[in-house]
């Protein structure tokens, strides 16, 4: 009987890490085996130095002088990409800077961002202090969360918006829609609609002006004291069972994430912000593909496994903080379950707090989501490499 309990954990388990790694990786190029991976206290790419090959970076600062031609993948406390590069940029730390010009797209999550170059396609952007500055030109959309955004660079086409407060100090060339709590039309030309939700009606100055419609939505609050003590009970009985599980099937995992958290934390959320910003880009290409030539399903399947993951991510954060709180209070002989529901309890009221809440929440999944991939994947290697 325990032969076949052990035998149904060990299968459980190589499920669980097979899907962990194919959210993970299924959205990367088949040559990035071959590419140029940096690890390290620092990791720099000279002003005069040129990488003809995407690069993968994790260290405490990382810093792009030179020219990548390619994408830079990166993850550390601090970021900066002053140079050229003819791809993507995807980045994730404490500080990030962007100066230098990107020929694709800039996909960023952080504490404070500062950008300030040239980007030809997109910007997706989330953190608790995002300025975009005047020396920025954005060639296509701007989608950006997060705390307090300040938006000076021209956008060519798009504004979508999920922020505490958002000033727009330049030229939309369409619509503007989303949900902020304060908005404010400094000097902006807004060519298409606004379209909002928020408490606070948009504040206009310096001839700022709207050229389509204007038509603000005002968010339904139904969380009364009853409803909302419901519905965050909900929500921590929800998470705390998924925990449960993750410590009792999988202890080995949960801890060895948690080592690997407190360890490299930057590289853990260079990988995690990978996760949360690219498998849902992935997983619709796939599901357009497939509507043409077939397999459909995978891109659509894709989407429960990113959130699963990204759940257990914020399990592992949870875990970590129980923890934390349990050795500074000077408790010992605890069950991991109490660690895990305590550290839960954490950071789901933080959770509730306006803006600063949201932010805690989504650092958590980052961090957790990334920390549990590096295991993983290592524990995959190992295997494959006995084999």
């Amino acid at each position: 009987m325990a032969r076949t309990h052990a035998m149904h954990r060990r299968w459980l388990a190589t499920l669980f890490g097979s899907i962990i790694i194919g959210a993970m990786f299924a959205w990367l190029p088949r040559p990035a085996a071959a590419a140029d991976l940096r690890q390290g206290t620092d990791v720099t790419v000279a002003r005069t130095e040129t990488v003809n090959d995407d690069i993968y970076a994790g260290a405490g600062t990382i810093s792009i002088e030179g020219t990548v031609n390619g994408n830079v993948v990166a993850g550390g406390g601090t970021v900066t990409v002053s140079g050229n590069v003819t791809r993507d940029v995807i980045v994730g730390g404490g500080t990030i800077n962007v100066t230098g010009h990107v020929g694709g797209s800039i996909i960023a999550a952080g504490g404070t961002l500062t950008l300030n170059g040239p980007v030809a396609h997109d910007i997706v952007v989330t953190g608790g202090m995002i300025d975009i500055g005047s020396g920025a030109t954005i060639g296509r959309d701007l989608v950006v969360a997060g705390g307090t955004a300040t938006v000076s660079a021209p956008i060519a086409r798009r504004v979508q918006m999920s922020s505490g407060s958002l000033t727009l100090r330049n030229r939309v060339g369409g619509d503007v829609r989303g949900r902020v709590d304060h908005l404010k039309l400094d000097g902006a030309q807004i060519g298409g609609n606004l379209d909002y939700t928020s408490d606070n009606p948009v504040e206009l100055v310096n001839g700022a002006r709207v050229a389509g419609t204007t038509t603000r939505h005002t968010p339904l609050d139904s969380r009364g004291p009853g409803n909302g003590f419901l519905n965050w009970l909900r929500e921590l009985i929800g998470i705390f069972a998924l925990g449960l599980i993750l410590i009792f099937l999988f202890p080995g995992i949960s801890t060895r994430a948690i080592d690997t958290l407190r360890a490299q934390p930057w590289l853990s959320l260079g990988i995690g912000a990978a996760i949360l910003i690219i498998p849902p880009i992935v997983a619709l290409i796939v599901f357009i593909v497939g509507v043409l030539i077939g397999g459909w399903w995978l891109g659509v399947l894709l989407i429960p496994i990113w959130i699963l993951v990204l759940a257990i991510g914020y399990v592992v954060s949870g875990f970590l903080v129980g923890r934390l709180l349990f050795a500074r209070l000077g408790w010992a002989g605890y069950h991991d379950a109490l660690a895990l529901l305590g550290g839960l309890v954490v950071l789901t009221l933080v959770g509730l707090l306006p803006v600063l809440g949201g932010f805690v929440g989504l650092a958590a999944l980052v961090f957790g989501a990334g920390a549990l991939a590096l295991v993983v994947s290592r524990r995959t290697g190992m295997r494959a490499a006995a084999g």
